[in-house]
């Protein structure tokens, strides 16, 4: 079973950052791969880059020890540190990827220049908080 770490990790940061019309980015999105579904294996080539790109800075060998460490309330800051690595390429490598979405969505017409501008200001800052945050799971 391949978990999809991208979305594990990413997805408390995206909340807090994307905030104009969340919906419509996946109804967008969903619509986008059923026009044209070459775009599927671009984008899961993408997101296994991603994920390979995470779990080398992270210094974990595959996505499972980095979703199991999440699962047992570890931030990804606290992963990285265990392995040696230094926390804050976690959160550079976030930037970089949150940057490139938010730039995106500008492109698509998604978000307006001001709003774009905005967010980005506050990804720094947001990303680094949600490296260090400790999720737990209620059962």
């Amino acid at each position: 079973m391949k978990f999809k770490l991208k979305k594990v990790v990413i997805l408390g940061t995206m909340a807090l950052v994307i905030t104009i019309n969340p919906s419509m980015s996946s109804f967008v999105t969903s619509l986008s791969y059923a026009a044209h579904p070459s775009k599927q294996s671009n984008q899961s080539n993408k997101a296994e880059r991603q994920e390979d790109e995470l779990n080398r800075v992270l210094g974990a060998s595959s996505d499972r020890e980095v979703y199991e460490a999440l699962l047992e309330g570890q931030s990804l800051a606290e992963i990285a540190e265990s392995h040696g690595q230094d926390a804050n390429q976690v959160v550079q490598l976030q930037i970089a990827q949150l940057q490139e979405q938010l730039q995106k969505r500008l492109d698509d017409g998604s978000i307006t220049r001001e709003v774009y501008e905005l967010q980005l200001q506050e990804l720094p800052e947001l990303v680094a908080e949600s490296a260090k945050t400790r999720y737990t799971i209620l059962g």
